[in-house]
């Protein structure tokens, strides 16, 4: 029965790696074309010049900002029941932001013309300030990473001379006798960055006038609050991942209390869907509800109903609220996956239906071109990068993981818990 289970699993890892280097390969293929040809290769139109990359790039810049804002429950709250997920959050929070703007570089029309953000920067512009929180996120990510690993490689196997060059690169010696305060520090100065990284980014959407159904000032919050449900629900879906090898009661607490509080955030983040689509619909004018109504009664209605609303919301709502679900962590996994797959339809749904209907009725008429045709759907191309792009954000969490000693961290922390409780880790989760 071991060699069976064993040979199975062998079996079922190869052909995921397999099918990983096949998306890889045909991603990079399609990269390639993208460069070579140009934006020709997409499907974009003069209508919706906004479409399946850029809402990828807010789709994992928002994984990227809900994550680290999670982190900073066990680095600035002192949240220690969640403290084994903390390096978890800041490494999905890393590949996550580098996913959001590689996607963002390539739907530039000149991709190497972005410096000119910085080299010509327009402090009137929300983009350039967006450029700069971008540099100084990923510099707090990357410096609470090597806090958080950096005790668990000075204590690898490799001593000598190489070891101490490794400690003296990887922190400074003041960073190493004080890293919990400078994470502290680094997490409270995250913070507003985080906030800014994201809401910037609806911000974005909300100043484009010309666009009613995004022309609002609560699109930022609403990205914040489905950033926080999205990277939440990721984190439960990886902690229940690799968390194999942790104490069974420990392992189902922790990703008990994450799915729990991906479903709480998902109920906040459905509260504001109603209240901004019931109070348009209510309002009923046109060019305010035209966007609203191309999304749930439009050609993909479906990805609102079936996707975001079923599959990415009442399902997993459904998972945590079934008892026998909820003490198993293969469930709560699959419920944090699931609400990853709804807000990437959020996404979508954000990007694209604002865009199908005209800023007037008369404007498809005056010109008669491919390029003005109304509609968008996502050319193969632009879905074989998407694709790659996930690829090797994949193939990039998984080196890391083997590479870098997140295990250690992991158990680390979860000894350090284990006497602050009397020496039982675990316990019921909520």
């Amino acid at each position: 029965m071991v060699d069976s289970t064993g040979r199975t699993s062998r079996i079922l890892r190869g052909a995921g790696l397999a099918g990983l280097g096949a998306a890889t390969i045909a991603g990079l293929w399609a990269l390639g074309v993208r460069f070579r040809d140009g934006l020709v290769v997409t499907d974009l139109t003069q209508h919706v010049p906004w479409g399946f990359w850029i809402a990828l790039y807010i789709y994992f810049i928002g994984l990227s900002a809900g994550s680290f804002l999670l982190s900073t429950l066990v680095y600035v709250f002192g949240m220690r029941r969640l403290e084994a997920v903390g390096p978890l959050a800041l490494l999905q929070a890393f590949v996550s932001l580098v996913l959001g703007l590689f996607l963002i570089w390539v739907d530039l029309g000149h991709p190497a013309r972005f410096a000119n953000v910085f080299l010509s920067w327009n402090p009137r512009s929300v983009l350039a300030w967006e450029s700069v929180a971008y540099v100084l996120y990923a510099g707090i990510l990357l410096s609470e990473l090597l806090l958080v690993l950096q005790p668990a490689l000075a204590a690898g196997e490799s001593g000598g001379a190489w070891r101490r060059l490794r400690q003296r690169l990887l922190a400074p010696a003041s960073w190493r006798a004080e890293s919990g305060r400078w994470l502290r520090i680094l997490g409270v100065i995250g913070i507003p960055v985080a906030v800014f990284v994201h809401g910037g980014t609806g911000a974005i959407f909300a100043v484009v006038k010309s666009r009613p159904t995004w022309y609002t000032g609560l699109f930022p919050i609403v990205f914040l609050v489905s950033a926080l449900a999205s990277g939440s629900g990721l984190l439960t879906f990886l902690t229940a991942c690799v968390s194999r090898s942790w104490p069974a009661e420990e392992r189902l607490g922790v990703v008990g209390r994450l799915a729990h509080l991906t479903v709480g955030l998902l109920a906040i983040d459905l509260l504001l869907l109603a209240s901004e689509v019931l109070v348009v619909l209510y309002g009923g004018i046109p060019a305010h509800a035209a966007g609203h109504r191309a999304m749930l009664f439009g050609p993909f209605g479906w990805v609102f109903w079936v996707v975001q609303l079923g599959v990415g919301a009442l399902a997993p709502i459904a998972i945590v609220a079934v008892r026998r679900a909820r003490r198993s962590v293969g469930w709560l996994g699959a419920a944090g996956l699931l609400v990853v797959i709804g807000v990437l339809a959020v996404r979508l749904n954000i990007v694209i239906p604002a865009q199908i209907p005209p800023e007037f009725p008369a404007l498809p008429d005056a010109y008669h071109h491919v390029r003005f045709e109304r509609g968008y759907f996502p050319s193969a191309n632009e879905w074989l990068v998407g694709l790659g792009t996930v690829a090797l954000g994949v193939w990039a969490f998984l080196l890391a993981r083997r590479a870098l000693p997140f295990d250690l961290a992991e158990r680390a922390s979860l000894a350090r818990r284990a006497p602050e409780e009397g020496g039982a880790i675990g316990g019921t989760h909520p």
